[in-house]
């Protein structure tokens, strides 16, 4: 039987590409896709549509926006979105100080996984139920 041990893998990659259900339209749509690196303490890129970082953002999370380029999230165009993704993803695969641009993620990281298990993030989404 093969497993796909995603923990295992997580140590040698730089980060996270999230590619969520919903990658264009108008439409904010996060799921568990993008909580994923949240939970396994890795910086990551999100595919999804226009905005989304800081949909993600107005619920408590940092994104990495003071490491690498996220304009992409501004881009209302999918097809731009998309290619805007695709450079900074070459960018950063060809860049040769992966490690000290992973170590300067770190304070995000901890600051997103302590959100997310500490009762900030729960507090957010509870108030938001009970605004609703």
């Amino acid at each position: 039987s093969a497993t796909l041990d995603l923990h295992d893998l997580s140590g040698q990659c730089l980060l996270y590409l999230v590619t969520e259900t919903v990658g264009d339209g108008q439409r904010y749509h996060l799921t568990e896709k993008v909580f994923k690196p949240i939970c396994m303490q890795m910086p990551f890129v999100l595919v999804s549509t226009h905005g989304s970082l800081a949909y993600l953002r107005s619920y408590g999370f940092k994104t990495f926006g003071d490491v690498w380029d996220e304009s992409y999230d501004d881009e209302p165009d999918d097809r731009l979105r998309l290619e805007k993704i695709s450079n900074l993803l070459a960018e950063l695969d060809s860049r040769s100080d992966q490690q000290q641009l992973f170590n300067s993620c770190l304070d995000i990281i901890r600051h997103n996984f302590n959100h997310f298990y500490n009762g900030g993030f729960e507090t957010i989404l509870w108030n938001e139920l009970t605004e609703i």
